[in-house]
């Protein structure tokens, strides 16, 4: 029964995906958020696996609905870590083919040269901070374990991460699809009007910009 349900329930998301794309009208669209989740950004398109968004897509496969040149700004908010690190060029590519020349693409995600060196300084008040509703932010009984979770797996809403960056892996995908700059920059520190939407947890992100 278990099983029956579970692909049942797969079938259904499927099906809210491929009715998405097929009612999606890209016509006119210029900016747009990939993994937006709850996140809303004047002129944006909200692209996600679920949730009231403009486009339900699970980024896990396939090739963005929009045609090559065709975006002026793609952003990436602390989701790029939810993929494989060949899944993750992939989609680096793919939002290098969508952007128009002179195009930008802003990207964040978890630090984990940050995260290491607050391991290695022992900062408890770091790794025991507590979420609103009074659970543990990051997993485990002792720093060492928190550390762990996080490096092997962070879950959030039932998907655990893939793949962690610092700044000059990240690059180095941004690099090799063929950006032509690409530069790291501090919090609220973009070419990008509505930052103060965009930009957000900085004890623990890092910030990337690139320019096809």
């Amino acid at each position: 029964m278990r099983i029956i349900k579970k692909t049942v329930k797969t079938i259904y998301f499927l099906l809210l995906e491929y009715w998405s794309q097929y009612l999606f009208d890209s016509t006119g669209v210029k900016n747009i958020n990939l993994c937006c989740g709850p996140q809303i950004i004047p002129g944006y398109i909200g692209i996600d696996m679920g949730g009231d968004v403009d486009l339900r897509m699970n980024l896990k496969s396939g090739k963005l609905p929009f045609k090559s040149g065709a975006i002026e700004t793609v952003i990436c908010t602390s989701a790029i870590n939810y993929f494989t690190r060949s899944r993750g060029q992939e989609i680096v590519n793919e939002v290098y083919r969508v952007l128009k020349p002179g195009g930008v693409a802003r990207f964040s995600a978890q630090d984990l040269e940050s995260i290491a060196r607050r391991y290695v300084e022992k900062d408890s008040a770091f790794f025991f901070q507590k979420l609103p509703d009074g659970s543990e932010r990051f997993e485990g009984q002792t720093l060492g374990d928190k550390f762990a979770a996080w490096f092997y797996g962070y879950v959030s809403s039932g998907f655990p991460c893939q793949y962690f960056y610092d700044y000059d892996s990240l690059a180095y995908l941004f690099k090799t699809a063929g950006f032509t700059v690409v530069e790291k920059k501090e919090y609220m520190q973009s070419r990008l009007d509505h930052i103060d939407l965009i930009d957000n947890r900085p004890d623990q992100m890092f910030y990337l910009e690139g320019i096809k």
